[in-house]
């Protein structure tokens, strides 16, 4: 995906009052992260609930957020909970729960036939309060809107952060979580996804964050030869330098070894990147890069613990 620059456009919606820094956190179970603030423009991202971001400016109905990734784009004020510094800073110390189902849902009372409040996606962010009845567990949106969600939906969301185990079994077993998912660009989550989004979504699930966009995702972690490729390494495609046109990547995949690959392209699918081969995906990959042991170690990864957009540091 190519970023379009919305500098300019913070400049114009102008600053936060008295030149005090404020935040806020996400209150839709995917929020769509425009790039310029309406509806009908391209969507370049998207923020699961209980996701903290900076607030840079406001237009109208709009607001100019840049996310933990950092990714700048405008989502509608109604998907947002605004907070100062300190309310951002409690917010994040706050015990919380992480949704862990693909899907599932918000209810107003703690059966089944009970009225919907929100939908939740996997890598929501919500927290609780303490109450739980009969497989149910009583939460409280980043609104304060209290409702139910099912217990075994949800996980303790700090000691979910430290069980992670990054490996290359566990990046595939992510990965086939999501086939089958319908392409869209801008989508980083189980609804819809694209090839960035798809790789962001997965490692997200294993504590890991990565930048947002495929060509950013090519300069992190370590570089690996093509004939050294393990489970969980990235694969990048898209046109070769050539002459006075410089090189431009144009899309990412998970390899899950024996020469396969599970990307985002029309769905997430599963293709071979050997020419010959049964499914081959017909692109030549240009670069590889390893994520694995390469996180919180100055390579432009960061685990979700070490984030302080996710955890006290």
């Amino acid at each position: 995906m190519k970023r379009i620059s919305v500098i300019l456009a913070g400049l114009l919606a102008g600053v936060c009052a008295f030149g005090q820094q404020t935040w806020a956190v996400v209150n839709f179970s995917s929020n769509f992260m425009r790039e310029k603030p309406d509806y009908d423009q391209e969507v370049g991202n998207q923020a699961l609930m209980g996701t903290v971001v900076k607030v840079i400016g406001h237009q109208g109905d709009w607001t100019l957020v840049e996310s933990p990734e950092p990714y700048q784009a405008w989502v509608v004020n109604r998907g947002l909970v605004e907070m100062s510094e300190e309310q951002k800073d409690a917010y994040v110390a706050e015990p919380k729960l992480i949704c862990t189902r693909e899907y599932d849902c918000i209810r107003l009372d703690p059966t089944e036939t009970s009225a919907k409040i929100s939908d939740l996606v996997m890598g929501d962010i919500l927290r609780g309060t303490g109450r739980k009845v009969l497989g149910w567990t009583e939460i409280s949106m980043p609104d304060g809107q209290k409702g139910w969600v099912r217990s075994a939906a949800l996980k303790d969301f700090g000691k979910w952060a430290e069980s992670r185990v990054l490996n290359g079994d566990n990046v595939e077993s992510l990965a086939r979580q999501f086939m089958g998912v319908p392409y869209m660009w801008g989508g980083k989550s189980i609804k819809h996804v694209d090839c960035s989004g798809l790789t962001s979504a997965v490692y997200f699930m294993l504590g890991v964050l990565l930048p947002r966009n495929a060509s950013q995702q090519a300069k992190v972690g370590d570089e690996v030869p093509l004939d050294s490729l393990q489970k969980g390494d990235l694969l990048f495609f898209g046109r070769a330098a050539e002459g006075d046109n410089p090189e431009r990547i144009s899309h990412v995949a998970i390899y899950v070894g024996d020469g396969r690959i599970i990307h985002s392209s029309y769905l997430v699918r599963e293709n071979s990147i050997i020419p010959g081969t049964g499914n081959y995906t017909g692109r030549t990959p240009l670069h590889a890069r390893r994520i694995i042991g390469c996180v919180d170690s100055g390579k432009g990864i960061t685990s979700l613990l070490k984030s302080p957009l996710y955890f006290k540091q």
